[in-house]
């Protein structure tokens, strides 16, 4: 590990110091080429200039010489301006003659000819119209030496017009020069050795061919990559760099090397036209890498609609004058470069690793996009750095946008990695984690291993009162505190890259694996601990609630011989673990033998529908105003021979699940109705039935009618009968559903919402619904006198309803302080097992017989825990 470590810090420092050497190497290049131009300060010649500007360009070499209007100034600080102008200068180069001429930090150079030597006077600009070089000599004509286009066989003088001087013997020659630019306005005149001009040309092309490199593998990496994904992103990228480059190569006139003369003029008279593509590219690019389309935030279609502006200039600059078209250009480049930046600085205050590339590319280009034009308007001074600004500016400006693309692709495959390992609502590990560590450790052949599912206590009731954010929270505060416990106990080992520990069980439960051969403390005294943090975590909203968890236990290879088997018998574990006084378990595979199977369940389940096989109990629910038995709730029980009593939760769910429930709905609305029919002859009461109906019935075509054709049958009236809706939230966006409700109570049955936990959600549920009853959820009636928190919510709970004018029936009263309370509320109606425990048919009727007139004597003994139903 450790030389691994070495090698990488090895090779990267390697690497760095040859990018750096070469780095060293190049700026020393550069600035060594820019010593070469010859100027009163590195050599023994003195320059001298003076310059005309002929504004209407009619002025004739004759005329000029004969001028007295010609103006001193140093060779490059002419006042170019962008305007159709003429420029006249005279250029007087005195020099000694006695030895040849040389630039005083090199030695002499040796002289090509007898008796005079030759310069080259470049003008570094490729968009010159004119470009005319006159040698100037006593008592004779102007002389013409050069004029632009006369050597067209030389393509290097479309991309570095230079004359060549022969100076004469007497030290001092006298030029006039003739220039006039399309482009531009700045024409820097550079004075060389013939030797050095062929090395600032040959310099120039090194440049350029590592531009045309640079680009063209960025173009065609990203083909392929458009090929593969078909991202815009990489159109648009592809679409900058060539755009860039037809600016360089037309700006610098380097396209002559590459393309026809024609395909060049063209170039060079849409210049302007080619900046607007550069900029639209560009924006778009930005939009795109920083996927503005997909977080939907509102600068997406103000950004799209800009660059379609920029669009409709550009084509609209194609029919003015250059001049026109260079002043609409730079109007509008600040704007462009505001929106641009602010676009990128919103994605770095929100994620800074996600754009940082991208934003430090944008450092070089705006440097050199600052730089250029202001060497090109002659308003910063002339070198070969500054003159090159924007082709080295783009250069660096791509390998950064190159590597923003790189780790875009990093970060996108990331993400969908992070989809497979971590939930994407929670942001915590997924299950799969585990189950390939879990996988893993079986093939390394560890032989002794134990799996801990971990399930917050009363999760399911809690989740009743909190919306899903606070449940996030919830959870991975949770996640956060067990991670400290485990932090530095090595045998809890990491199941992520991350390093964590712990992974999210969709079921609401979290996971850990434990390595046996690596622990030293005992496996009681590590879920005390977790029980503990469980604990100390268990706030919700800011309330801090006296809960635990429950812990499952599942050990290789006794539980199981793959992760799914381990992870299965440890929510089993948790799930037992319920029952137990100390809330955790270790699987036991003979009580699961033991237990009915699903299928066995579910066949039984079937078989009893179809005999009857069960049994209605009732509950008497009392009005609290006169204390008579006014109602009873129906609960159906089922014994079964052979498995026992079966839980009404398991089989109700069960019965939901594989499409029973509205058979099994018919069976209990017509026994209940038959017994309220035997109960009004042999008591004389005449109270009402409750029966609980499922969200499932309400969804069945027929329901209602079968409904009409059992009261029918029964001879109860519809006004007897109410139908207790649980579930509320289930059908509450149904339509049909809600049709059926209304039917019902069409027909007289009374509509009453079972099991109200509270809540504006809820009650806003409420008021859609044209119920009659609200019945409120025992958890918040059981001791409802010693609670505060449950005497506010009751209390506010009864007068909301109460104030939709509903009757209003509290469930669990379990003592006469309790009934007292709720009596003092408002409330109308009490159930509860201070009354009495539900009761099998039978026994009811014989507990009825035994009221005076089925009145509740005014004081009842004791108190009663609550029981199931």
């Amino acid at each position: 590990m450790r030389l691994s470590k070495f090698s990488t810090w090895f090779a990267s420092a390697l690497i760095s110091m040859i990018l750096a050497a070469i780095i060293i190497s190049f700026s020393s290049l550069i600035n060594d080429i820019d010593q070469k131009n010859i100027t009163e300060l590195n050599s023994d010649m003195v320059i001298k200039a003076s310059y005309y500007i002929d504004k209407n360009n009619t002025i004739t070499v004759e005329k000029l010489l004969n001028e007295e209007s010609f103006i001193a100034s140093e060779l490059n600080n002419i006042p170019y301006t962008l305007a159709k102008q003429s420029y006249w200068i005279k250029l007087s180069l005195h020099y000694p003659v006695a030895k040849p001429l040389s630039r005083i930090d090199n030695q002499p150079e040796p002289i090509t000819h007898k008796h005079h030597q030759q310069l080259i006077l470049m003008a570094e600009h490729s968009l010159l119209d004119t470009f005319t070089v006159f040698e100037l000599k006593p008592l004779t004509p102007a002389t013409k030496i050069y004029h632009q286009g006369d050597n067209t066989q030389e393509l290097s003088q479309n991309v570095y017009p230079a004359a060549l001087l022969t100076l004469n013997q007497f030290g001092h020659s006298e030029y006039l020069i003739q220039l006039k630019a399309s482009g531009p306005p700045n024409i820097p005149l550079l004075l060389f050795t013939p030797q050095d001009f062929q090395q600032r040309l040959l310099l120039s092309q090194l440049v350029y061919g590592a531009f045309i490199g640079i680009l063209m593998i960025m173009a065609i990496y990203n083909l392929v990559l458009f090929s593969a994904g078909k991202d815009k992103v990489y159109l648009f990228y592809i679409g900058y760099l060539l755009s860039v480059f037809a600016l360089v190569s037309s700006l610098k006139g380097y396209g002559y090397f590459l393309f026809p003369t024609p395909l060049m003029q063209t170039l060079n008279q849409h210049l302007i036209f080619i900046h607007f593509l550069v900029i639209i590219f560009l924006l778009l690019f930005t939009i795109y890498f920083l996927r503005y389309e997909r977080i939907k935030h509102w600068a997406y279609k103000y950004a799209i609609g800009f660059a379609g502006l920029l669009a409709i200039f550009a084509l609209y600059s194609l029919t003015l004058e250059q001049i026109a078209q260079a002043k609409l250009f730079f109007v509008l480049q600040p704007l462009f470069f505001i929106i641009a930046l602010l676009l990128v600085f919103y994605r770095i205050n929100r994620d800074f690793a996600w754009a940082r590339f991208y934003f430090l590319s944008w450092v070089p280009f705006l440097i050199g996009a600052t730089v250029q034009p202001l060497v090109l308007l002659n308003l910063l001074e002339y070198s070969f750095l500054t003159a090159n600004a924007l082709l080295f500016a783009i250069m660096i400006e791509v390998t950064f946008m190159a590597f923003a693309l790189a780790e875009r692709i990093r970060r996108h495959e990331q993400s969908k990695l992070s989809m497979i390992a971590y939930h994407q609502s929670y942001q915590l590990p997924r299950q799969t984690n585990l189950e390939h560590k879990v996988t893993q450790m079986i093939a390394k052949s560890i032989t002794s291993f134990s799996l801990l599912v971990i399930r917050p206590e009363q999760l399911q009731s809690i989740e009743q009162h909190i919306d899903e954010q606070t449940r996030i929270k919830f959870f991975q505060h949770l996640f956060h505190k067990l991670s400290l416990l485990f932090r530095f106990n090595d045998a809890v080992l990491t199941i992520t890259d991350n390093q964590e520990k712990l992974c999210y069980i969709d079921n609401g439960s979290f996971a850990l694996v434990i390595n046996n051969m690596e622990s030293s403390d005992d496996l009681v005294m590590l879920i005390n601990s977790i029980q503990q943090a469980t604990t100390e975590a268990f706030a919700i909203d800011a309330l801090k609630l006296p809960l635990s968890a429950y812990i499952g236990v599942a050990h290789f290879p006794e539980h199981g011989s793959s992760s799914t088997q381990l992870i299965n018998h440890a929510i089993i574990a948790a799930t037992n673990a319920e029952s137990s006084l100390t809330k955790w378990a270790n699987y036991l595979p003979k009580a699961q033998q033991q237990n009915h199977s699903s299928m066995e369940l579910a066949i039984a389940l079937q078989q009893a529908i179809i005999q009857k096989d069960f049994e209605l109990f009732h509950q008497p629910q009392v009005d609290l105003k006169t204390n008579k038995v006014c109602s009873s709730e129906c609960l159906i029980r089922w014994h079964h021979p052979t498995l026992g009593t079966i839980a009404p939760a398991t089989f109700i769910a069960l019965a939901e699940d594989l499409g029973l429930m509205p058979t099994l709905s018919l069976w209990i609305i017509e026994t209940a109705l038959a017994q309220q029919a035997s109960l009004s002859e042999k008591t004389g009461l005449n109270h009402m039935v409750s029966i609980n109906i499922s969200s499932k019935d309400l969804i069945q075509a027929d329901f209602v009618d079968n409904i009409s054709e059992i009261i029918k049958h029964s001879g109860i009236k519809a006004e007897k009968i109410i139908f207790e809706l649980s579930d509320l939230m289930s059908f509450g966006h149904n339509n049909f559903a809600m049709q059926t409700i209304n039917k019902l109570v069409d027909i007289g049955i009374t509509v009453s919402i079972d099991d109200f936990a509270g809540g504006c959600d809820l009650m806003s549920k409420v008021t859609q619904l044209p119920c009659q009853e609200l019945k409120i959820d025992r958890e918040f009636v059981e001791h409802v006198c010693r609670d505060h928190k449950r005497k506010v919510i009751a209390e506010t709970t009864v007068k909301m309803a109460k104030g939709l004018g509903l009757e209003v029936v509290a469930e669990g009263i379990n003592s006469s302080l309790d009934e007292q309370t709720l009596r003092s509320f408002g409330c109308d109606i009490g159930q509860g097992y201070y009354y009495a425990k539900p009761m099998s048919f039978d026994d009811y009727l014989t507990w009825l017989n035994k009221l005076s007139n089925g009145q509740i004597p005014a004081s009842l003994e004791g108190e009663f825990l609550p029981a199931e139903k």
